[in-house]
């Protein structure tokens, strides 16, 4: 019965290490789009905002789209800025805890409470990573807003 339940729990802790792998690749995926989206800013507000200069000072429209760029740009650099992740179980805790403690742990043992310490992990992980995805579709809009602002300025300036 005993090797059973380490075969569950082996299941358990194999799937939790899975879920934060792929955590962690999603908040990395969204970290790159944000680098991405920053660059795209930035070419384009130097690129349209020199054309819509050459048919004069700054507009209503220009300054709007001056304030979209840094509101896109702002969001980026929150994005990419370095956060704290709970990606996994500190390696000498386990040791201390499990291995060298006054009675060491069963396998079992360990890989039910490293499943449930990496789940915490996730749910702790979920709602920053949930908040990442809303600021980078934030910063999307706020940078196609840019694109049709300055667009607007270039034709109204022509």
């Amino acid at each position: 019965m005993n090797a059973d339940k380490d075969i569950l729990y082996r299941v358990a802790y194999d799937e939790a290490v899975r879920a934060l792998a792929e955590q962690q690749a999603e908040i990395d995926s969204f970290r790159s789009r944000a680098g991405l989206l920053l660059s795209s800013t930035a070419v384009t507000t130097s690129f349209l905002g020199a054309h819509s200069f050459d048919g004069g000072g700054l507009t209503a429209i220009s300054w709007l789209a001056l304030i979209a760029f840094v509101g896109a740009a702002g969001i980026s650099l929150a994005i990419l800025w370095p956060h704290p992740w709970q990606l996994s179980a500190g390696s000498r805790a386990v040791v201390e805890s499990y291995i060298e403690g006054e009675k060491p742990a069963m396998i079992d043992e360990l890989h039910r409470d490293l499943s449930i310490h990496m789940h915490r992990s996730y749910a702790a992980n979920r709602i920053g990573a949930q908040q990442l995805a809303l600021l980078l579709q934030i910063a999307s809009g706020l940078l196609t807003l840019e694109v049709i602002l300055w667009i607007i300025s270039i034709a109204t300036n022509a």
